[in-house]
């Protein structure tokens, strides 16, 4: 019996001890050694410097944008492209890079020779640069971003959105009613607005303002107003989107000059580029632009044409005024006027 119990113990610390060999052997399998860490630490540099070198080549490839500025040209109203997420915009928008300096009255802002090219993006994609850029200026200024001093977020329409029907208090049964009524959806979305000239009879630019529509890619208007159903008018309904001279360059928080996000978002998604780089869609450009260069050389010609007019008859206002005092002069001193013909009159 007692030799059953020794040989019994014997086994069972033989049992733990080679449990616990077991164990220590699993823990310093698990080790890393010296230079098992060093192989980690070099690859996990190598991943952050090529994230680094990646984001170093991402600048350096806009950085030629910190020399120019963004000019809105025109605005094409039913030339659909597709935007960054995959869906059709109702219209486009052609804008030109300009030099930081260009100073031009031409929708163009600068010459083509000036230029570093062309390019037509969707009007929500446009729009919502526009819209980002202005609640930036917006709120370094301290001020909203609307035209009438009433809350309004110009982002969320920057884009085709359902409308946010609020009624005025006056008009909020009748608004209703209208709603009711017609069972129709409303969004509110960008859209191409005409510039027409003093008398209203002619276009002279575009821009882009803010419409009502009954189809969710706003390419419908609708029949009935925004204020019909809602006593308001919707900001920059008139216009004022399209914008002028927008700097491709920005201040960052640490007072260095960097790309403005505006400005490197839109050249990353461009639908047609037509500059000194790319020039695969330039033949399409020239085509949208080619009425807007039509109307500008028009205008151009008949400028020249005026001031022909004007030197000529500036001219003819002279020799009437010089030959009427040689007439006088001649009387006055008894000369017999001459009546030859109109070039020895002058003589």
């Amino acid at each position: 019996m007692k030799l059953s119990t020794a040989l019994i113990l014997a086994a069972s610390a033989g049992a733990a001890s080679a449990a616990s060999r077991k164990a220590i052997d699993v823990s310093a399998s698990h080790k890393v050694s010296g230079a098992a860490a060093r192989k980690l630490i070099r690859a996990s540099r190598r991943l952050e410097d090529e994230e680094q070198d990646n984001q170093d080549e991402e600048e350096d490839e806009f950085s030629y944008l910190m020399n120019y500025s963004m000019k809105f040209v025109q605005c094409v109203p039913d030339y659909q492209v597709y935007g960054e997420d995959g869906e059709p915009e109702s219209s486009s928008v052609i804008y030109r890079l300009c030099p930081n300096d260009a100073e031009s009255e031409s929708a163009f802002g600068c010459t083509d020779e000036e230029a570093f090219g062309d390019y037509v993006v969707g009007i929500n994609s446009y729009t919502n640069a526009i819209a980002e850029a202005m609640q930036q200026e917006a709120e370094q200024n301290g001020n909203n971003n609307n035209d009438n001093g009433e809350e309004f977020n110009l982002q969320e329409y920057a884009e085709c959105r359902e409308a946010d029907m609020n009624m005025e208090d006056e008009d909020e049964d009748e608004g209703r009613r209208r709603l009711e009524g017609n069972q129709q959806f409303y969004y509110i979305g960008p859209k191409c607005i005409d510039i027409m000239d003093s008398k209203g009879k002619k276009v002279v630019g575009s821009d882009i303002g803010l419409g009502f529509f009954t189809d969710q890619y706003c390419s419908q208007e609708s029949e009935i107003t925004y204020y019909e159903l809602t006593g308001s008018d919707i900001p920059y309904s008139t216009g004022g989107l399209g914008g002028q001279y927008k700097a491709c360059s920005a201040v960052n928080d640490d007072g260095e000059y960097e790309v403005s996000e505006m400005c490197q978002g839109m050249a990353e998604n461009v639908a047609l580029r037509c500059d000194q780089v790319y020039q695969n869609g330039c033949e399409a450009i020239e085509e949208l632009e080619a009425d807007l260069k039509a109307r500008e050389a028009g205008s151009s010609s008949a400028g020249k044409v005026f001031l022909v007019i004007l030197i000529l008859l500036l001219l003819g206002g002279g020799v009437f005024w010089f030959l009427k005092k040689k007439k006088e002069k001649a009387a006055a001193n008894g000369e017999e006027p001459s009546t030859g013909g109109f070039f020895s009159q002058l003589c």
